[in-house]
């Protein structure tokens, strides 16, 4: 189940980042940041009420969220700026990297997946990377492809720290309340940008923009979901591989949605990726 969950992450993820690039390129990073994790913070908080899962007592669990939730939360600034500035399909391959980051440090760690399943592995994260890359100089606004990567690079750097640590605070406080912690924590963040840059209270969001709003806040939150589902029964490292498949979504759904076409490599890479996924499931 622990793939499924996965694969369920990379959808919300891949989704969900898709609508995210719309609303961060008509608003700007803070006002993006502020009202998605708002939203996000409701519709988190409506999973707990609904499900009625309690709160852990122990101080420490809480400690331990908050610092594994920085991480999250540099990660989450850091990916906002790339897809504000970059082209996005530079800016998702970069971001997905975070698996091998998270995939390593599992490995460093001790997990010893079947040498199929790291064959699988390594063919998704190819593939992922082969998929997700767009030929051409930019995008159709004419952006640098590479103003983004500096801050893509360091949004997988510390989402693949984040997510090896989560399991730690998952096993202790269940599969929700983490990701309460880190939405708070992110309206807290952008809540503090604007109170330094003085711009006062954040202009309201577009109308139009209200139900993209909705739409990248449901499925992020099922995405956080599903993670802390799939690595409460799998391996970190492979639930991790089959959640970085979320860059290749994006690219499909701009190929459905938007018509861009894809090369014949990144075929291959959709190729990979399909098979990768079968020997991990064996």
């Amino acid at each position: 189940m622990g793939i499924v969950f996965g694969l369920l992450a990379a959808l919300g993820w891949g989704a969900g980042d898709f609508v995210l690039s719309r609303i961060n390129r008509s608003v700007g990073t803070t006002r993006t940041l502020l009202y998605v994790q708002t939203a996000g913070l409701i519709a988190i908080s409506l999973v707990i009420l609904v499900t009625r899962d309690l709160p852990p007592l122990d101080p420490g669990l809480w400690l331990l969220a908050v610092g594994v939730n920085i991480f999250n939360l540099a990660g989450t600034v850091l990916l906002y700026r790339a897809l504000a500035v970059g082209t996005l399909a530079i800016v998702s391959p970069i971001a997905a990297s975070f698996a091998v980051v998270t995939t390593l440090l599992a490995l460093a760690a001790g997990e010893r997946p079947t040498p199929l399943a790291l064959g699988g592995v390594a063919l998704v994260m190819g593939g992922v990377i082969v998929v997700s890359q767009t030929p051409g100089a930019g995008d159709a606004a004419g952006l640098a492809p590479t103003r983004g990567a500096p801050a893509a690079i360091g949004a997988a750097l510390c989402y693949g720290v984040f997510f090896w640590l989560l399991r730690s605070v998952t096993s202790g406080m269940g599969i929700a309340w983490p990701i309460l912690i880190g939405r708070v924590m992110a309206v807290g963040a952008a809540m503090a940008f604007l109170a330094v840059r003085r711009e006062g209270r954040p202009g309201p969001m577009p109308r139009r923009l209200w139900g993209a709003v909705a739409l990248a806040t449901s499925l992020d939150t099922v995405g956080f979901l599903s993670y802390n589902l799939g690595i409460s029964t799998a391996y970190v490292s492979v639930v991790t591989a089959m959640a970085s498949i979320f860059s290749a979504v994006t690219v499909l759904l701009a190929w459905v949605l938007l018509r861009e076409r894809l090369a014949s490599r990144q075929w291959a890479g959709v190729v990979a990726v399909i098979a990768g996924v079968l020997l991990v499931s064996v």
